[in-house]
């Protein structure tokens, strides 16, 4: 594709994205997951991460008006429970199995109760309601405070799978971060707690090409990026401007064949833009790069109806491990929640903003 082509494509995007968004609205504020394929009926009280996809998507492209607003802020805070997580319980009852199973092969039980998985959906949908100018109805109390509880909550981590163990850490600052912006929790010792998080980290799992993971093991290329990118989103988080070795996560970075689904190619755009925002390190490579990339995400886009799926040619069947739909060929929320943050990213450090304006999401 030529850059005119390409151009062209991101000036039309919005509009696109607007009536996808519009055909997968059921009322409100639930959203299906898919066009046509989803296997769980809209009847049922579910779909907690797709109303979290769209408002973030309706946030980047900037085309959120009250009414959305209401209907998205009372779907997402209607699954808070008293303890203060925001999870979809229809998703947890149907990854049950598929949890266990997974609990059992990789020796992994922190999640098999769904423990973590909870977790990650109440930051996500916290996430979404900052950005929908609002606010969960209590704190999220469910991380350690205290320097010997943050150091049990880190080495219990399986640092041979660090995508996981980077999103958990990541969760951590998180929540220390917004429950002290929201509620004033330990507001006299966050930034120390936040600065502790990151100096056992790295001094503990920080190797000499730039990511977090257990320097035993033998790591894959693409676990190594998309553990960095989880640090990436704890570093906005706690809104720290710059962090070491960022020239050796540009070379792992840049040295990877991006193949896969919707995550492993925004994690690689995700990291290389957090790098380059602080250094002109083979600035021109990563600009080359990102062209590519672009011309790639389009490979996922379909025109006809303006959206991206998150597999090649067709809609993902599962979300956190349950089976959500028959992964027909049609695009998803998810996938295009993904790729659109990356389009948001690259378009920024390749200064497209003349061609399409996009917010940086809350994360």
């Amino acid at each position: 594709m030529n850059q005119e082509k390409l151009i062209n494509w991101l000036s039309n995007l919005k509009p696109q994205l607007i009536q996808f968004l519009d055909k997968l609205h059921v009322n409100n504020g639930f959203y299906n997951y898919s066009l046509s394929g989803d296997i769980i009926p809209s009847t049922i009280k579910w779909g907690l991460g797709n109303a979290v996809f769209a408002s973030r998507i309706y946030y980047l492209i900037d085309a959120l008006n009250e009414t959305k607003k209401k209907q998205l802020i009372s779907f997402i805070k209607s699954f808070q429970d008293e303890k203060g997580y925001i999870f979809d319980p229809v998703i947890q009852k149907r990854s049950r199995i598929r949890r266990y199973y997974h609990s059992l092969r990789y020796i992994d039980f922190p999640n098999a109760f769904n423990e973590q998985t909870r977790r990650a959906e109440t930051r996500q949908s916290f996430a979404a309601l900052d950005s929908l100018g609002s606010r969960p109805d209590k704190p999220f109390l469910h991380i350690p405070y205290t320097h010997k509880q943050i150091k049990k909550y880190i080495d219990r981590m399986n640092w041979d799978m660090p995508w996981g163990a980077c999103s958990h850490i990541s969760h951590l600052i998180f929540f220390i971060a917004i429950n002290y912006r929201l509620f004033r929790v330990h507001q006299e010792n966050t930034d120390e707690l936040i600065h502790f998080v990151f100096d056992y980290v790295n001094q503990k799992y920080r190797q000499a090409d730039g990511s977090w993971y257990n320097k035993s093991s033998k790591i894959p290329k693409f676990q190594k990026i998309n553990a960095a990118m989880k640090m990436m989103t704890a570093f906005q988080s706690a809104k720290l401007e710059d962090f070491e070795q960022k020239e050796e996560l540009i070379d792992l970075c840049l040295s990877t064949v991006n193949e896969g689904h919707a995550c492993n190619h925004f994690n690689v755009v995700c990291v290389l833009y957090h790098c380059s925002l602080r250094t002109d390190y083979k600035k021109v490579e990563i600009q080359n790069y990102y062209i590519k990339q672009l011309e790639y995400f389009k490979s996922y886009f379909f025109e006809e109806y303006g959206g991206f799926s998150f597999l090649k040619d067709r809609a993902s069947p599962n979300y956190y491990k349950a089976v959500i739909t028959k992964g027909l060929n049609e695009p998803d929320i998810h996938g295009t929640f993904m790729f659109l943050w990356g389009i948001a990213l690259i378009t920024k450090i390749l200064r497209f903003e003349d061609i399409i304006k996009l917010n940086i999401p809350i994360t």
